[in-house]
């Protein structure tokens, strides 16, 4: 399943590919054109290519000759090969998700390929006192408030690196980060804009520095690079700089975690639900569109959690 013979599959004249090929292609443009980040089509475009195309190109499956079966047997040969549980889950659910595409478009029949079941992760997650010291390892002002505005918002990377400086939005006493929806040049997923609320002193320290310490250049990103770039002038930085980024400064700090930008979001919401913030605001605060990704990934928070909770209830009753 290592993808070998996938430059043999057919291509008409003109170098459009058919049969497989197409279709991966097809999807590709059609999850991008949805909104979606560029890590989660690239993650589609992986799977699909590497994984189920690499399988059929092997087995000799065309499309429509695809069944449950070469499905089962595609997750159990996964499975037998090492992997976990919860990659081949991964695996699948993209794989899934591109077949249903293909039922909807007409394109195949209506399959599933099975999912293996895996029990709840406890999600690492930072402390307030981990959030400061990750920040107070960073050099430049600019570098402590991508931290700070991921841990205090729980944005995604890719809506981070799309605020612009007229994103700053005040209203009366409150504060405000304005995060657009791409049709709009934002970077919201699903294209549903909101407004996420900041402390006063985080917005105080985004307007000085969008209005004395981010450098003059010709785009109206907030965050852009430290240094020119060939072109003469800055940049807006590029996600895989804030992964890059945050993981130094996670090492830096000591943080025994893998520290990378989602982490910050996950402790956010694992924060705001340890403190009864109601679920729907957790929910509209993140740009969820709805509780179900609350209900699972969150629900659970950590296993102390579950026993202070009972504890607290059995004291009491007593």
């Amino acid at each position: 399943m290592d993808g070998k013979g996938l430059g043999e599959l057919a291509v008409i004249p003109g170098g459009r590919p058919t049969g497989w090929a197409r279709l991966v292609s097809d999807f590709e443009a059609s999850v991008q054109a949805s909104g979606l980040s560029f890590r989660t089509v690239e993650h589609y475009s992986d799977v699909l290519r590497r994984v189920l195309l690499g399988y059929c190109a092997e087995n000799g499956i065309e499309p429509t000759a695809l069944t449950k079966r070469d499905l089962e047997r595609l997750s159990a040969g996964l499975l037998q090969a090492g992997r976990s549980k919860q990659s081949v889950k991964t695996y699948m659910s993209a794989i899934n998700r591109f077949l249903r595409w293909c039922a909807e478009e007409g394109e195949l029949a209506a399959l599933r390929g099975p999912e293996p079941k895996v029990g709840r992760r406890i999600l690492d997650v930072l402390s307030r006192e981990e959030i400061r010291q990750i920040e107070a390892a960073a050099a430049t002002e600019r570098d402590k408030l991508i931290v700070r505005v991921l841990a205090d918002t729980g944005m995604r990377v890719g809506e981070l690196l799309r605020l612009r400086v007229d994103d700053l939005v005040s209203d009366g006493r409150e504060r405000y980060l304005r995060v657009l929806g791409r049709s709009q040049g934002g970077g919201a997923k699903g294209d549903a804009g909101r407004l996420v609320p900041i402390t006063p002193g985080l917005h105080m320290r985004l307007d000085r520095y969008a209005r004395r310490g981010r450098p003059e250049c010709n785009t109206d990103r907030l965050f852009v690079t430290l240094e020119r770039r060939p072109t003469g002038d800055y940049e807006p930085l590029a996600e895989r700089s804030v992964q890059g980024l945050v993981t130094m400064l996670g090492k830096k700090a000591g943080i025994a975690k893998h520290v990378h930008p989602h982490l910050f979001r996950h402790s956010l919401a694992t924060n705001l639900l340890r403190k009864h913030v109601n679920p729907i605001q957790v929910r509209d605060i993140l740009g969820h569109t709805s509780l179900a990704m609350i209900d699972r990934v969150y629900s659970h928070l950590v296993a102390s959690d579950a026993h202070e909770a009972l504890m607290g209830a059995l004291r009491a009753d007593d």
